[in-house]
């Protein structure tokens, strides 16, 4: 545990009802590392909004002896039901626990991450998870073999396509390359929600 840290744990039918659920293990048909996409996507998202509360928060502490959890509905914005949650945790926080957790030999002058890290590293998927979840490092390493594979084939089959005499032979395996490199260019893509997604707030519907 240290500042700037946090561990989600996520209870799923995946992990937890495989034994208790009759019938065939139909949420397993989505592959783990495709679920992990998604979420994925919301911690991206969260990453930025705490990101920046922090910011805000050290520069309001910074001033003086401002309590930040005895202050955090005038910090931030906090309008609908869930908020309620969060505002009991600090409440809870700031009476019981100092306003802060009690960090295992971690100074107190220890710049929190997002002070200090870019936004390419805040949101970095490959080291903070595709490197520790097996399912998104099988999937990863099985990404880049078959791009390579359809690179080769791409390959070949242009190669190819110079050798019949046929002009319909030409035309199919031009079609082949083709269909090819655009498979390769996708898995590409696909690569990158492995890797680093950059987040703008104004693009999600």
């Amino acid at each position: 545990m240290a500042p700037g840290k946090t561990r989600s744990i996520v209870c799923s039918a995946r992990n937890f009802f495989q034994f208790t659920m009759p019938g065939p293990a139909w949420w397993q048909l989505v592959p783990r590392w495709h679920e992990h996409w998604t979420s994925n996507k919301v911690y991206d998202g969260d990453m930025i909004v705490l990101q920046g509360q922090e910011k805000i928060f050290l520069s309001k502490s910074m001033e003086g002896s401002t309590d930040v959890n005895k202050e955090y509905t005038k910090l931030t914005f906090t309008p609908t039901q869930a908020d309620r949650f969060v505002l009991a945790f600090r409440n809870w926080l700031r009476r019981h626990g100092n306003s802060q957790p009690e960090w295992f030999g971690t100074s107190s002058q220890q710049p929190l991450p997002s002070t200090v890290l870019s936004k390419h590293e805040m949101l970095d998927r490959f080291e903070q998870h595709t490197l520790k979840c097996s399912s998104c490092k099988g999937a990863y390493t099985a990404f880049q073999t078959w791009q390579k594979v359809l690179i080769g084939a791409t390959v070949g089959f242009c190669a190819a396509a110079g050798i019949p005499s046929r002009i319909e032979y030409r035309i199919l395996l031009a079609g082949f390359a083709i269909l090819s490199a655009g498979l390769a260019y996708a898995l590409n893509e696909l690569q990158k929600n492995f890797v680093f997604v950059d987040y703008v707030h104004a693009d999600i519907d």
